[in-house]
């Protein structure tokens, strides 16, 4: 596979039972070295690394408090070898991004997932309706309902649910919990952590005869290739047609996407981020942490969120977004500095009348 230009071998990972070498890192990341050759025995945050550790500075801020930090070396953007402070017994491995090349090395060192073993685990229920892909882990406890397709090489964890007619397309993992509902598409390379829920039924009623009516929910879902959904996601399906997630899309935990939402392509939403029914966004979307987007948006291409915002009206594209209700950030911030320079200015006004008031009283005939 490989990591953002960088390439990475599943074959060719290096668990951190084994010391690591400068050379070794320099070439899984296409870095250079500057410094002696030496061994590391881990990678870790500027903050808390060890003597014999490596650690990592993205930035310039970060690559003047190397000398002051005990790691033995650091990946350090190339862009900012100009800041570097360290000590002479350090070595630099110089690369084109520091925050990409630490996701190679640890890819190389991080331990195999506790996946299941090949085959079908002897107390899943599988309908003989469903199509099976070749090389399936099946978990203990695991449900696949009749018309179900599971793709070649799929992980399926321990209570995993799939619904009748889902389809999962090739090398998916569902972590435990995850449940597919009826119809519903996942693409190639999907990652669903614990608890995530596609295809629950939106959330449509109508007050009518002094009660909630509910509307059926008769739609699906498709979420595209190399999609991950974080824990305890819930993606509901429409009304209608489809929810749709991009491919290349990333939801952390605890995000709701409502009915017949439209999601672009690498769209990537923190977590408690909640995305009303029918709102539409282009590619590239961002959204802070904790941020609630309105129903029947539209949002352009490449439009930013900040956290904790609330979207209410529509985005063009490349609009960055603050505030409750959000507005363009320029303006938000601009408005901000006008309120914090309020109790200066209420302090002048109120110096000002009580001179005019002294000034007048002594004017009084």
């Amino acid at each position: 596979m490989r990591v953002h230009g960088l390439s990475i071998s599943s074959n060719e990972k290096h668990p951190m039972t084994n010391k690591l070498t400068a050379s070794q890192i320099a070439q899984w990341c296409q870095g250079r070295i500057d410094g002696p050759e030496r061994e590391f025995s881990g990678l870790e945050s500027m903050d808390l690394a060890q003597a014999d550790q490596l650690t990592f500075a993205g930035h310039g801020a970060y690559a003047k408090k190397l000398a002051s930090c005990p790691a033995a070396g650091a990946l350090v953007t190339e862009d900012v070898a100009a800041h570097v402070q360290k000590r002479p017994d350090q070595t630099i491995i110089y690369v084109k991004n520091a925050d990409l090349a630490v996701a190679a090395v640890l890819d190389r060192i991080a331990p195999p997932w506790p996946l299941p073993d090949v085959g079908i685990h002897p107390t899943a229920i599988v309908d003989p309706k469903a199509q099976l892909g070749k090389d399936l882990r099946v978990g203990p406890h695991v449900v696949i309902q009749a018309g179900a397709i599971i793709g070649d090489r799929c992980s399926l964890m321990a209570n995993v649910f799939i619904g009748a007619q889902a389809v999962l397309g090739e090398d998916c993992i569902l972590w435990p919990n995850v449940v597919i509902r009826d119809r519903c598409t996942i693409g190639r390379r999907v990652i669903c952590h614990p608890g995530v829920v596609i295809g629950a039924d939106g959330f449509g009623y109508r007050f009518s005869g002094g009660k909630h009516i509910k509307i059926p929910q008769i739609g699906t879902v498709e979420i595209g290739d190399d999609c991950e959904l974080g824990a305890n996601t819930c993606v509901d399906r429409g009304k209608f047609s489809a929810t749709i997630i991009g491919a290349g899309s990333k939801l952390d935990n605890l995000v709701q996407i409502g009915h017949n939402v439209r999601l672009g392509q690498h769209s990537i939403l923190a977590g408690q981020v909640g995305v009303a029914g029918s709102t539409r966004a282009g590619d590239y979307l961002v959204v802070g942490g904790g941020s609630g987007l309105g129903d029947h948006l539209t949002l352009g291409t490449a439009v930013q969120v900040a956290g904790s915002s609330a979207v209410t009206s529509d985005a063009p594209d490349g609009a960055k977004l603050v505030g409750t209700p959000a507005q363009d950030a320029k303006g938000f911030f601009s408005s901000l500095r006008v309120v914090r320079s309020l109790p200066k200015v209420l302090e002048r006004l109120e110096q000002r009348i009580t001179e005019l008031e002294r000034t007048a009283k002594d004017h009084r005939p």
